[in-house]
């Protein structure tokens, strides 16, 4: 959350959160003792490409590059890796294609056992989008404060016009109903329960949804500024943007949550709720 309260513009969340468990539960030990300790004292960074991205972000500053492949998780190392930069919608996520000859990487894993690591990995990226998208609507909750508070219009602050505070009131309420499906997939994911798959969904759809709603009605109530680059709030309106399919899309994440409640076994109403 406070990764995303900043716009944070660098890999800590992907590394730690994501490239770091794959690392340690790939199987591989001499990869993982040869790396893990590196990652863990900050001398290397490393990142992961799964397909459901298609890009890799901030790989122009990883030492390692834990790639998916046919169904295969590499490990590349960065001079083994051919980038090609792609713009993005926000200046402060850095993406790019990559191209690995797979006879110069190491198999990490294939099979059901690749697919299972994708999984894990895709899930705790996509816990990491929806907790930096609390940040974000945070954020923008307070930068839209501070500047009706500032601005005025008919000798008054535009923050004492009802209108501008329901701006704000519609966001944060459902800021607040965003943070707890964000909470437990933390506990989901932390646990590994059965659950986890569903409860990351849940909360990407709502975290996604809550800061896509805040950029929205921060634009509103920053008026024509709300379009400029003279305001910070373009940063975090951005990076709401770019989180929309990151770790995979909106429809992606409505599908598996259908998925889950519409199985046959599926454990619902108010005996299952708690």
């Amino acid at each position: 959350q406070e990764a995303g309260y900043v716009a944070l513009s660098e890999p800590l969340v992907n590394s730690v959160l994501v490239a770091t468990p794959l690392l340690s539960e790939c199987g591989n030990s001499a990869i993982a003792e040869q790396w893990l300790p590196k990652i863990a004292s900050g001398e290397a960074r490393a990142v992961v490409g799964l397909a459901v991205n298609k890009l890799v972000e901030d790989a122009h500053c990883a030492d390692l590059l834990l790639l998916e492949k046919d169904g295969a998780i590499y490990a590349v190392e960065a001079a083994n890796a051919s980038l090609r930069a792609n713009e993005s919608v926000d200046p402060g996520r850095k993406l790019f294609a990559v191209d690995f000859d797979p006879a110069t990487a190491v198999c990490l894993a294939d099979g059901d056992i690749a697919q299972a690591l994708i999984n894990k990995a895709l899930n705790r990226g996509a816990l990491g989008v929806a907790a930096q998208s609390l940040g974000l609507a945070q954020r923008m909750i307070d930068l839209s404060v501070q500047y009706t508070s500032e601005r005025k219009q008919f000798g008054v602050a535009i923050g004492s016009f009802q209108a501008v505070k329901h701006h704000m009131a519609n966001i944060a309420y459902k800021l607040e109903y965003a943070k707890t499906p964000v909470y437990r997939a933390a506990y989901d994911i932390a646990n590994d329960t059965p659950r986890a798959e569903l409860s990351v969904s849940h909360a990407k759809l709502a975290a996604c949804e809550v800061a896509d709603l805040a950029a929205k009605n921060s634009i509103q109530v920053h008026g024509a500024m709300g379009y400029t680059w003279e305001v910070d709030l373009h940063i975090f309106m951005k990076r709401a943007w770019a989180f929309n399919s990151s770790y995979g899309t909106a429809g992606f994440h409505k599908n598996r949550v259908a998925a889950a409640l519409l199985a046959d076994n599926a454990a619902l109403g108010a005996g299952a709720t708690f």
